[in-house]
């Protein structure tokens, strides 16, 4: 073979490399950015019933027994850091895993660009989509429900 296309394939190689430790550096540095500040999501009592707002019902994870709720004011972000709405020790949550919020009168969920992706009834999602009641989303290994 001609001397030209080693020396291009060793370019070639080189330039793959490059993309490879670019994608790695990308990766390492959203999951370590801070978190923009947020101020903490209002648990809900289960008792309150008539006129209330959507919320979010955390289902499993975490080890917990407790059922724990969160009402929909404007927005929520779901994460790892400490600065989000709901805060959770999950480990294949993101710091900046996915946001809630309302927009028309209708709940969107989308994904902040997780390492682990979230999942809305199993199927995982790229864009935002809107949540209608008994939607379960899955972040991690937490599983929470959509209630209206």
């Amino acid at each position: 073979m001609p001397e030209i296309v080693y020396v291009s394939l060793r370019y070639l190689f080189l330039a793959l490399l490059y993309l490879f430790l670019a994608f790695v550096v990308r990766a390492v540095y959203r999951e370590l950015r801070p978190a923009p500040p947020r101020l903490p999501a209002r648990e809900t009592s289960r008792t309150r019933r008539k006129g209330r707002r959507a919320a979010l019902v955390l289902l499993s994870g975490e080890g917990r027994r407790t059922r724990k709720e969160w009402e929909i004011v404007e927005e929520l972000v779901i994460g790892r850091a400490p600065e989000c709405s709901i805060c959770l020790e999950d480990e294949f949550v993101s710091n900046l895993h996915a946001r809630i919020y309302t927009l028309q009168d209708h709940y969107y969920v989308e994904d902040l660009g997780s390492t682990n992706g979230t999942y809305v009834n199993g199927r995982r999602i790229n864009y935002p989509i809107e949540l209608r009641v008994g939607d379960r989303i899955k972040v991690g290994r937490t599983l929470m429900e959509f209630k209206a």
